[in-house]
């Protein structure tokens, strides 16, 4: 064994000193904040390129638990997972035939003849044991093939090092070229032997023949090869050609496996989960809508903003702190040495970030002690023809495996990993010919070439800056600090915070609510942590216009709404109305329009016919008004696709979405499907499709659908729950039953709580599949007077009995109101109280009016009414504008989608939702109230 190779074996791999594990901090990249209960809506042209534009969020201390937890529990996976698809060469040539083995012995001869003769030089390194160190090479090795099978080699990687900064001639003579590349499969013979152990611990060193100049490895290899899977101690040993090919085609099965992967659940709500090692937040219950967000782990940070270092210049910085060991006092005796000798003592601890270009030594220099970075690090030469940026790529990834060996496989990873886009005030940077001086265990300063240390122009950066604590350079620090993060950005306070802190409410995804409140400070505080009642929200038309303009996508009007509900649901006048076993309420969109397209033109039926006309919405539209012609063909043209042969189509794609969201939620809530409630919000178009499929909904759940994890989706025609209530908002649902004729009817044996037994007849009430007949417990139909696309609906349940009701309105969200809710008792004002007082004794009616009148129907339709809804009506109207200045036609464009921004909408629906079922439970002043008899 050579000197250099021994010298490699002892410093680097026999190094048992491992540096202090370094606190890393994931970081995401979103406009929304998935902690804050108020976080503002996304700006308006939130795209990828607004979001990236974003500072980076940190996660919160009971996230950031959980996520390196799942790192490091990944991490060793990866390991595993390569480590049992190693090739074991010596078990596969024991089950050889006699004629391989034949084959295999002129081999060995013929390399005999070969190493004889000068051809080829071999290497004996069989130890009899792996080495601990040798288990830190393998992970190196075993991680790095991870990212590559994963596609990534840029994100979960950063980093290099070198040798330390003297002049450039010093620094060339201490780079080796090819003495230690022996780690580097570029410079591997072909016909390197493979190890039946653990690990890839050492790799023989090639002979000057058997080396490729760097340019004929530039060519041969565009990136950085792959290590070799396995590697053997006897480099006598040459396995046999069927061997080989049995080897490659492991590999070629290996790298089409995915490997391991991790979600890992995250936010205050839990609904965004981590992915890893890809390293993305998605929402985990709807569609991304330009919502997949970054994620870095970070483990250098600015120190003036606590903000992370960017991925590869993280990796660069702890490069060089494993090969420096600023935490030694070595290194604090060299500062000292440094400060005490002047600008030529400095020069020596200035360590370079990125490797320079050198020409091609003639040579194989000798490895310097220290120089760790240079023995593993990737050579950059001038003739090297490199794309731009593969130079940095390179040396990131060597600085990657030097900080693997560093801690080994089951060690701390000290390693950054993630895209970084946003750099220290926004641009990223790489810091190109900056060196870095570690001034302690936690604090180092990157240096551009004109402060960094000089003996000719007698610069000490060191001794009259760094040292006396003042401002130079780049100061950045190794580990995160909550305390300056949170000095930095102070939290916000306010009473609406504090509100929507109370009503926050998680899906379990993991822990439970109850015990993840001890430890979460975001969940804290909240009064109900626990869901109790899931609202899935139903869009209507315009969804495809969220394709092109995202400012009017449903998610995004939903998140706020989510917002409001929480803020509600911590106002003690409103706590007080609900029922005692009431949770929190989980509101989350159905998107089912994306998954839908409609441009194959009409139906036809029979088999195709080639000679047909066949054209498409794109063949019909004028090119004129292109812009207002998107509009209309993304937002109108819904209604007549469901009035079309495409109605079954679009009903399927809100079950399909529906049923997804609902089997997932109690696959991360166990036991909800038992004790939870779920209520559906239907706008526009959406209420007519709800009314269709809750038509045809089973008046009971089938037995074998009461797990619904283990339901079939694609089986279902009708939804995987019982709807506790309906809202429909801005709905022509009344429009659509006048259309077919149809009623409004409870449905039949639909024992809802608190009802009437008497009521369940089939005079009251409808059968299963009649268009009308909703299997629900109540109903509400919520109308925007300026909305001109909602109708109303107490007409359909009996026109008389609806005309005799006054209209109802939405009590105002004022204090006073929600008050009188829960304290019937108290005094109210004349005009505190409208539509709160008890309706006044009716007037007893005249003979003649008893002989005319009609009691019977007026009785059905009285029970009907409270069937489908406890208050005894259904529709309700909103206050929305009025002003003496307000122009009713402008007013009317912003009606329709007005719904989710109204504070009496939102209480309305909470109120509703958690309050006690049954007619009991109905709240005061929301019943039906007669209109006065007129005396003629």
């Amino acid at each position: 064994m050579n000197s250099q190779a021994n010298r490699y074996i002892r410093e680097v791999l026999h190094h048992t000193e491992t540096p202090p594990p370094v606190q890393a901090r994931f970081f995401y990249t979103s406009p929304l904040a998935i902690d804050d209960p108020l976080s503002p809506l996304p700006p308006l042209a939130t795209t990828a390129a607004a979001a990236s534009k974003q500072p980076p969020r940190p996660f919160s201390d009971y996230d950031n638990t959980a996520l390196d937890k799942a790192w490091h529990e990944l991490r060793r996976k990866v390991l595993e997972y390569y480590e049992q698809r190693g090739e074991k060469p010596g078990e596969r040539v024991q089950k050889r035939s006699a004629r391989d083995g034949k084959e295999v012995q002129r081999t060995r001869e013929s390399n005999i003849s070969e190493e004889r003769s000068g051809k080829r030089q071999s290497l004996d390194l069989r130890p009899n044991t792996p080495t601990p160190q040798d288990n830190r090479r393998y992970a190196s090795s075993s991680i790095r093939k991870h990212r590559q099978d994963n596609g990534l080699a840029d994100m979960s990687v950063g980093g290099s090092r070198t040798g330390r900064s003297t002049d450039a001639s010093t620094r060339h003579a201490e780079t080796p070229t090819n003495s230690l590349r022996a780690l580097d499969a570029t410079t591997m013979p072909a016909d390197a032997g493979i190890t039946s152990t653990t690990g890839t611990p050492f790799i023989r060193s090639p002979s000057r023949r058997e080396v490729p100049t760097r340019a004929q490895a530039s060519v041969k290899h565009t990136t950085r090869p792959e290590l070799q899977a396995l590697d053997s101690y006897d480099w006598k040993d040459v396995e046999d050609t069927a061997v080989q090919e049995e080897q490659a085609q492991q590999r070629r099965l290996a790298k089409a496996t995915t490997g391991p992967s991790a979600k890992v659940p995250v936010g205050v709500s839990r609904l965004h989960h981590v992915t890893m090692p890809h390293l993305q937040m998605e929402p985990i219950y709807w569609t991304p809508v330009n919502d997949i967000a970054s994620v870095i782990r970070a483990t250098w940070f600015y120190k003036d903003t606590m903000l992370p270092i960017e991925t590869p210049v993280a990796n660069m910085l702890e490069a060089g702190y494993v090969e420096l060991r600023p935490w030694t006092e070595t290194w604090q005796d060299e500062l000292k040495s440094a400060a005490e000798v002047g600008a030529a003592g400095e020069m020596k601890i200035l360590h370079m970030l990125w490797p320079e270009r050198v020409k091609q030594p003639e040579s194989r220099p000798g490895t310097s002690r220290g120089s760790m970075t240079a023995a593993v690090a990737p050579v950059i030469t001038d003739t090297e023809v490199d794309a731009p940026g593969k130079e940095l790529e390179r040396a990131v990834e060597a600085a990657c495996d030097i900080i693997d060996i560093s801690s080994g496989p089951g060690g701390h990873d000290n390693k950054a990993a993630g895209t970084s886009s946003y750099g220290r005030y926004g641009p990223t940077r790489t810091y190109p010919a900056s060196g870095v001086i570690y001034a302690s265990l936690t604090e180092a300063y990157i240096l551009k070439p004109n402060l960094q240390p000089s003996s000719y122009y007698g610069r000490r950066p060191y001794a009259s800056y760094i040292k006396k604590g003042r401002k130079l350079g780049v100061a950045v620090v190794r580990g995160f600090d909550q305390a300056a993060w949170d000095k930095l950005y102070p939290p916000k306070k306010s009473a609406t915070l504090a509100k929507a802190q109370e009503g926050v409410s998680s899906s379990q995804s993991g822990a439970p609510p109850n015990r993840r409140q001890k430890l979460d400070a975001d969940l804290a505080k909240s009064k109900r942590p626990n869901v109790t009642d899931l609202v899935l929200v139903v869009h209507g038309i315009g969804q495809k216009l969220s394709e092109r303009m995202e400012s009017f996508h449903f998610t995004h009007a939903i998140n706020a709404f989510r917002r409001e509900i929480n803020v509600e649901l911590g106002v003690d006048a409103v706590k007080a109305g609900l029922r005692k076993d009431a949770g929190g309420i989980m509101v989350l969109p159905v998107n089912w329009r994306h998954s839908l397209s409609f441009e194959e033109g009409g139906y036809r039926d029979g088999p195709e016919d080639p000679q047909l006309n066949k054209y498409s919405l794109k063949d019909i539209t004028p090119e004129t008004l292109p812009s207002v012609r998107n509009i209309v063909s993304d937002v109108m043209l819904d209604i007549p696709y469901y009035l079309s042969h495409h109605q079954p189509k679009m009903i399927a794609a809100v079950i399909r979405e529906a049923n997804r969201i609902y089997q997932l939620w109690c696959m991360n809530n166990p036991g909800f499907a038992e004790s939870g409630n779920v209520h559906l919000i239907a706008h526009s178009l959406g209420s007519v499709m709800a009314v269709d499929i809750l038509s045809k909904q089973p008046t009971h759940m089938p037995p074998h659908l009461s797990d619904p994890t283990t339901a079939d989706l694609d089986a279902l025609e009708h939804f995987l729950f019982d709807t506790g209530c309906l809202f429909l908002a801005g709905s022509p649902a009344g429009l659509f039953l006048l259309l077919k004729r149809a009623s409004l009817l409870p449905r039949l044996d639909h024992c809802k709580p608190g009802s009437d037994p008497a009521s369940n007849t089939a005079l009251v009430c409808g059968e299963e599949g009649t268009y009308g007949c909703l299997a629900v417990d109540n109903v509400y139909n919520l109308i925007n007077p300026y909305d001109p696309v909602a109708y109303r609906i107490n007409a359909t349940v009996d026109a008389t009995y609806a005309a005799a009701l006054k209209q109802a309105w939405v009590p105002p969200a004022s204090p006073g109101w929600f008050s009188g809710y829960a304290n019937p008792n108290s005094n109210w004002t004349a005009s505190s109280a409208v539509g709160l007082r008890k309706p006044p004794i009716p007037r007893l009616p005249s003979n003649v009016e008893l002989e005319i009148h009609d009691f019977t129907r007026e009785e059905v339709a009285e029970k009907r009414m409270y069937l489908l809804n406890d208050n005894g009506q259904v529709d309700w109207f909103l206050r929305y504008g009025g002003a003496a200045w307000e122009i009713q036609y402008l007013t009317m464009l912003g009606a329709h989608s007005s719904y989710w921004v109204l504070k009496d909408f939102v209480r309305f629906v909470v109120g509703e939702v958690g309050r006690e079922k049954g007619r009991e439970g109905a709240r005061l002043g929301l019943g039906a109230v007669k209109r006065k008899v007129q005396l003629s």
